[in-house]
């Protein structure tokens, strides 16, 4: 699929559908992205983890290629004014644990995968180093969702340190910008530097609202894409290298 002809692109790559914990169809979250004028939409529902009480709200093993087909359906539907993305929310942390070895063989289904809690000690979540260790085995895109930097690796890591090891592994940054987790406009003296570091860098970015429940929320993402704006960034969102990413993966090729 080609990208949407000459538009800057405008993306929000975290939303949640009735495959998970959402409201909205993916349908539904797709069309409000069209309305909205968004260039790329990434429907990211949770695999399965026991931080949410009904298996029901996740995606489990047996059900990702379904999954996946039906996101390739609607992206199909939509594709003369959208891009859709097809992505993963994966619970870093033991409550997802016992069901990850049966999701890494089916990767293959999916676009991208967001690791949410990386090194969050207040989720319990597992470490930066352990998902490092895993991440030559997963030749796609993958990002860190909702992470507070400053928060969970300035004890570990300079910010230069921080920078160079995500930028090393091919991980990229997402920006959220639900109201509880904007870290990445935080003026503490940590999250400035890695800023000043990711400027010099070639880290990759997206953008998300986490949409849950209501349907404008698609739509909330102008602040991100401000903020990339003002710092020169805006062309390192990743997609703008997607088709390359992924030509490298389907190759088997890093």
């Amino acid at each position: 699929m080609s990208e949407p002809a000459s538009k800057p692109h405008r993306i929000n790559m975290h939303v949640h559908s009735t495959w998970s914990d959402g409201a909205h169809t993916p349908r539904d979250l797709v069309r409000s992205a069209v309305v909205h004028e968004l260039t790329h939409i990434g429907i990211s529902d949770h695999y399965l983890t026991r931080k949410l009480s009904d298996p029901r709200f996740c995606v489990r093993p047996n059900q990702v290629a379904a999954y996946a087909a039906e996101m390739r359906e609607v992206a199909q539907e939509h594709a003369r004014w959208v891009q859709v993305l097809v992505g993963l929310e994966v619970d870093w942390s033991a409550r997802a644990a016992p069901y990850l070895p049966d999701l890494w063989p089916q990767v293959g289904a999916v676009d991208y995968l967001l690791f949410e809690y990386v090194d969050d000690a207040a989720w319990y979540g597992d470490s930066l180093e352990a998902l490092l260790d895993l991440r030559p085995s997963l030749p796609l895109p993958v990002g860190l969702a909702h992470n507070d930097l400053a928060a969970n690796f300035s004890k570990q890591y300079t910010p230069e340190a921080l920078v160079e090891v995500i930028e090393a592994n091919d991980l990229f940054l997402e920006l959220p910008t639900a109201p509880e987790t904007g870290y990445y406009r935080a003026q503490d003296a940590y999250t400035l530097r890695v800023w000043e570091c990711l400027a010099e860098s070639k880290v990759r970015y997206s953008v998300g609202s986490d949409a849950h429940q209501r349907i404008d929320a698609v739509a909330e993402i102008d602040d991100a894409h401000q903020f990339l704006e003002q710092r020169g960034l805006r062309r390192q969102l990743i997609t703008h290298w997607w088709h390359a990413a992924l030509r490298r993966w389907r190759d088997g090729v890093r």
